[in-house]
Parts: C-alpha cells; structure tokens; sequence
C-alpha cells in the first residue's frame, strides 16, 4: 500500500531508489555511453531512464543523446516536459481558457447588476404607489 501520498508502496519505492543508484552506477562506468546503450546495459526500464534524464540526473555525466519523449506527442526532447510545438498549444489553450473564464465572470457580474437595478426600480415603484394610496 502506498503511503504518505506516494504512488507506490515503500518496498517498490526502495526498489525503484536501488535501480536509479544502479543506472547512476552505471553511466559512471561507462562515460560517453548512450541512452540506447543505457537502456539495454543497465535492464533498468526506459520509463525510469527517461524520468531520470528530465530530472536533470545525468547532466554532466558524459551520457550522449540523452533525450526523451515529450509528455503529450512523444517527439524526443532535451529538456522541459513538452517539446516547443505542445507547449505553445498549452499556452495558447491556457490563455484561452483564461479569457473565456474572464468573459464569463464579466457576464455574471453585469446580469447582477442588472438584476439588482431591476430590484431595486421594482422596489421604489412598489413604494411610490403604496405612498400614493395612504
């Protein structure tokens, strides 16, 4: 059972641990090694190779073409999570977002006001007549 909001358990966390020191063990043997090379020398998953390289772990190592695939269209890239084209489309769809939940908010503000206005005219006519009929 995982615990204190990890994703895996603690045994598969220590394991996970062991494999990175292993892989870390292992560049360091092997300098000007590749990503391929890695993989296939080490037996550690290109899952954890790959979050390895984005962590920044093998920066000066001496690792070569140390890439991996963008979190959204699997392009091979060198850092960040998203290659340029998806992070543009992130920012843009975020943006949009943004301006559609500001519209939103803008219309809600200004149907209240307007409710209010009409409440409140409605509430002066009623007591202009009830004034009238005294």
């Amino acid at each position: 059972m995982p615990a204190s909001g990890e994703k895996i358990c603690s045994d598969c966390r220590n394991k996970e641990l062991e494999m990175e020191e292993h892989v870390r063990f292992y560049v360091r043997e092997h300098p000007g090694i590749t990503v391929n090379e890695l993989i296939e020398g080490s037996g550690a998953p290109k899952s954890l190779i790959w979050r390895m390289i984005q962590q920044g772990q093998f920066e000066n190592s001496g690792l070569r073409g140390a890439k991996y695939p963008c979190g959204n269209c699997g392009m091979l890239i060198t850092k960040g999570v998203y290659c340029n084209e998806c992070a543009s489309k992130l920012r843009l769809n975020a943006q949009k977002f943004a301006n559609a939940m500001e519209s939103k908010k803008r219309a809600e503000e200004k149907r209240d006001q307007e409710e209010a206005k009409r409440t409140f005219s409605g509430s002066m006519y009623e007591e202009i007549n009830s004034s009238r009929s005294r």
